[in-house]
């Protein structure tokens, strides 16, 4: 063979989209299987079960298109080559087979890749149904995983009688690659910061914060772990007293990610005092734990509810400190 360089990369590309079929499936299988089994005691592993479809769904879609572009590309290297010549007619078959789905690149570039918008009508958003009812467009997920599988196939067998070029790809591709496992992570780096990163910008833009009830949970989490032994005894938690110190603690923990609309307010109701916070939306209470409550929900238990004005006390920043040393950064 005379210029072996786009062979080579062909067949890189190539068992580079088979390890990403392949990631995509056992995806899918793993997800179907714990469903099965598990489904009945756990069920949301049902909506993860379909998201997780549905996503890859239209990530396949994608994908085998891709793949499509590929082999053309790697069959154009077949003039004058006898060995490239059998191989492709090897394979035609299955190729044919991914092919006669007509309305794939269509759905692809509408649906899944272009989002909603045709060449043909780009001011207007197109109608779904249009394409999903559409009997040459794709709709079943088991049909993606069976494309998906015969690209893999496909590729299984370019890589069988072409097992020495491949080889040869291989060693040139990879000798080039520069090892990046220790470069630092950009942008966000966890989703601790990103839920915390989401919802700054939602209150930037006048929306309700989402993940609000992840921060409460983290919260419970570090009253779980922290050294009870050098915590002030009046910010002991009972199961049947609000404690407003604990409400305190956690309107500074809130405040320091970064959420701002927040009042404590405390209740009183004969000879005993209620304290929780107000914050977006929620009634905020800690007794033995914390607890969210649709906000009104115990201002309704007490006549004279009153905002809490924040105390200066030494004791509240210690105990927000040794709850801050139990959260997950």
């Amino acid at each position: 063979m005379k210029n072996m360089k786009p062979l080579h990369s062909s067949l890189i590309i190539l068992d580079l989209f088979k390890n990403k079929f392949e990631r995509d499936m056992y995806l899918i299988e793993f997800s179907v299987d714990n469903t099965k089994k598990y489904g009945k005691k756990y069920h949301e592993l049902y909506k993860f079960n379909r998201d997780l479809k549905q996503s890859l769904f239209l990530k396949q879609i994608i994908d085998v298109c891709a793949f499509l572009d590929e082999i053309n590309a790697f069959r154009s290297n077949a003039k004058g080559n006898d060995k490239l010549k059998a191989i492709c007619n090897k394979i035609k078959p299955a190729i044919n087979r991914i092919e006669e789905v007509q309305g794939l690149r269509k759905y692809r570039n509408v649906l899944a890749a272009h989002n909603f918008r045709s060449d043909k009508d780009k001011e207007n958003v197109v109608l779904l149904s249009d394409y999903t009812k559409n009997p040459d467009s794709p709709n079943s997920t088991s049909e993606l995983f069976f494309l998906s599988a015969l690209c893999t196939t496909i590729v299984e067998a370019i890589n069988a009688d072409l097992a020495d070029e491949l080889e040869t790809a291989k060693k040139d591709y990879y000798s080039r690659l520069v090892d990046d496992k220790d470069d630092p992570l950009r942008g966000t780096r966890s989703l601790r910061e990103a839920y915390d990163m989401v919802d700054v910008y939602r209150m930037k833009l006048g929306l309700e914060p989402k993940f609000f009830a992840f921060e409460v949970e983290e919260f419970n989490m570090a009253l779980k772990k922290i050294d009870w032994g050098v915590i002030p005894k009046e910010f002991e938690l009972s199961e049947d007293n609000f404690n407003y110190h604990w409400c305190i603690v956690l309107d500074m923990y809130l405040r320091m990610r970064n959420y701002k609309d927040i009042e404590i307010i405390c209740g009183k109701k004969g000879s005993f005092s209620g304290g929780w916070l107000e914050a977006y939306g929620h009634d905020i209470a800690i007794s033995e734990r914390v607890y969210i409550f649709k906000q009104g929900t115990l201002g309704a238990g007490y006549p004279e509810p009153t905002v809490l004005e924040m105390l200066k006390d030494e004791d509240y920043d210690f105990v927000y400190c040794e709850i801050m040393r139990n959260v997950a950064p």
